[in-house]
């Protein structure tokens, strides 16, 4: 630990005894709080004094005690040593500094702007035997990266990642509404001798993968079978969707059979899937962490709290322009409270260029004032699943409880209350099936003429709707993303209604273990949504493990199974999409499923950075940006 770092946890510790003129302390309290023992103790005291930031005297005698007198203001001397770090090039030390995190407001937002300088596009020279310059986009993350390892990765942030470290068999172009080509160059579809089909995958030679081994037929199918569960490993979220493969087998190196149970229309949708992103056969028990794929960027360093990508120079396609993307765990740029605004900055506000946006009243960043701005609206939304797992003494078997909770988060002021990149509200989970009468969906049916899409709610003198009760609920949802400020909003927002709404906040990876299902009333959860707008719907709707379906009471889960089995077999893509609609329609009517929300996404960048454009997930495409330095205020750097 440096000695900025005990200077400011010595401030903090004595703070609540009041600092003005000195306070009295001994040794042994001072080596308590700084956990070291009194003689380190006298040399951390030692160079903080030669730096002119305390003023010490000590007490005559062993257990006497000394005065202290701190005199460097935490704010200005946590600012001044991450500047002189910065200006030396010293980032990582910066960084470890700027964790600490300032006090005030005012430290927050000086903090915010000197970091500013450090990360977005930077032109640095190379290390190395490399040759120079290097382009470099570098952004800060309020929290650290999961696991990447496609057949279990779920969360936005990750699958964005899993797109850039992986390649898929065959992709899906959303400007045309087609499959194209990639590891696989051709397919055909033809049938066995019992009348079962079969499909042969022709693959690209000479791909290889980011370690330099080649790319074959046995990774592509050792994938598939751990999609299917039998590779020996745990299940993956997404196996159900893969059962209908009956038999993967590589025929020789580049030549891929896959057999069928029975037809199975979405195939090449489960292909192009990122959880179909193939991995190599006898992949390392680390590979979660230090991911290995065929993709445009390989993993370079990875640590708890760092991650970097560069351009693999062998991609089969054309490499990457930019050469190197680092994302830094920085949680204090994050506060997820009520009263806090950081969290416009999260990963769903699609920053991916710059984290810190400059506080309203410091005005325009002098870094930032001929930025460009690319903005959208979340194609996914955030949303409340009502789990029935209580059975009959489930809250939500009374329709009026669930009308209520409906009423409350799609007739209240979220958006205005809380601001930030809130948008509109859903009324499907995916945008653009929105239609013009979709917000009837939300709406029971009136027969009082009026207008309202809600019912208005009789209530008691005491504010408790009319033929309710008093009940405590509990609401499970994970930190980040602005989780913590909708959780608070709402739990406000049912307390005049006689609902007391307790907060349980999981890690994400426990978000649906047993144990968490069963003491949770509703989950706070949202929705990324890929390119394949049929992929989303299959993974959350048809999929047995998705969310939705494991929270659903068995009714509606039998209604789910019935409308899903003809799936499989329907060869139009606009009927499956039709079958899915409809099982959307039945869970919202239900208020099975209440929608929320969309974000409103955005990424700043200087005029100089090319072919910038918002992914399904909020994010950009790394591989298509590039620098034109000819732009004026096109990067900052060497």
């Amino acid at each position: 630990m440096r000695l900025e770092e005990h200077y400011l946890k010595l401030y903090r510790g004595l703070r609540p005894r009041g600092l003005e003129g000195g306070t009295e302390a001994t040794l042994t309290e001072l080596a308590g709080l700084l956990h070291c023992t009194e003689r380190n103790v006298k040399l951390l005291l030692r160079g903080m004094q030669a730096r002119d930031w305390i003023r010490w005297e000590p007490g005559r005698g062993r257990g006497n005690r000394s005065r202290l007198e701190l005199r460097a203001e935490p704010d200005r001397l946590l600012l001044e040593q991450v500047k002189e770090r910065l200006a030396q090039g010293r980032l990582r030390e910066a960084v470890t500094l700027a964790e600490l995190g300032p006090d005030t407001s005012d430290g927050r937002r000086q903090l915010a702007e000197l970091l500013q300088e450090a990360f977005g596009y930077r032109r640095e020279a190379a290390s190395g035997e490399k040759a120079g310059p290097v382009e470099v986009l570098r952004f800060p993350s309020y929290r650290q990266l999961g696991p990447l390892d496609p057949a279990y990765t779920t969360r936005r942030t990750e699958l964005h990642m899993i797109r850039q470290l992986f390649d898929t068999l065959v992709r899906y172009d959303r400007e045309t509404d087609r499959f194209l080509p990639g590891l696989a160059h051709h397919w055909e579809r033809v049938a066995d001798e019992g009348g079962r089909e079969r499909w042969i995958f022709a693959l690209q030679k000479h791909v290889r993968f980011h370690n330099g081994k080649p790319f074959t037929a046995r990774d592509a199918a050792y994938t598939l079978e751990r999609l299917r569960g039998t590779a020996g490993q745990p299940q993956s979220p997404y196996a159900p969707l893969y059962k209908g493969l009956e038999a993967v087998a590589a025929l020789d190196d580049f030549r891929l059979e896959i057999r069928l149970r029975k037809s199975l229309g979405f195939l090449l949708g489960l292909l192009a899937s990122p959880a179909a992103s193939i991995v190599p056969a006898g992949m390392t028990a680390d590979f979660a962490f230090r991911p290995i794929g065929t993709g445009p960027f390989r993993l370079a360093e990875r640590e708890s709290r760092f991650l970097a990508l560069e351009a693999f120079a062998d991609y089969y396609k054309r490499r990457a322009h930019l050469d190197r993307v680092e994302m830094w765990c920085l949680p204090s740029t994050y506060d997820g409270n009520e009263d806090s605004g950081a969290e416009d900055e999260a990963e769903l506000g699609g920053l991916n260029f710059r984290h810190f946006r400059p506080y309203r009243e410091s005005g325009e960043s002098r870094l930032q004032r001929h930025w460009l701005e690319e903005t959208n609206i979340d194609r996914g939304c955030k949303f409340i699943a009502l789990n029935w797992r209580s059975g009959s003494s489930s809250p939500w078997s009374d329709a009026g409880q669930r009308e209520l909770l409906a009423s409350v988060l799609r007739n209240g002021s979220v958006q205005l209350d809380l601001d930030g990149n809130r948008g509109p509200l859903a009324n499907r989970f995916i945008r653009d099936m929105e239609g013009d009468d979709d917000a009837t969906l939300h709406a029971p049916d009136r027969k009082d003429g009026h207008s309202s899409a809600f019912p208005a709610i009789s209530c008691h003198a005491d504010g408790i709707p009319a033929g309710t009760r008093e009940r405590t609920l509990r609401l499970v949802t994970y930190a980040g993303a602005g989780h913590e400020r909708d959780a608070v909003w709402l739990q406000r927002a049912l307390a005049p209604y006689g609902i007391r709404l307790e907060l349980s906040f999981v890690s994400y990876e426990a978000l649906f273990e047993e144990a968490t299902l069963a003491a949770a009333d509703l989950y706070l959860l949202e929705q990324p949504v890929q390119e394949d707008t049929e992929w989303t719907l299959l993974a959350l709707l048809a999929n047995a493990n998705s969310p939705v379906r494991r929270c659903l009471p068995p009714e509606l889960r039998e209604i789910a199974g019935r409308l899903c089995a003809d799936l499989p077999g329907e060869p139009s893509r606009a009927r499956r999409l039709e079958l899915l609609g409809r099982l959307e329609e039945t869970l919202l009517q239900e208020r099975a499923v209440i929608l929320w929300y969309r974000w409103q996404q955005s990424a700043s960048y200087p005029p100089g950075l090319r072919d910038v454009s918002l992914s399904s997930l909020g994010w950009v495409d790394y591989r298509k940006l590039w620098f034109d330095y000819r732009q004026e205020g096109g990067g900052s750097g060497t």
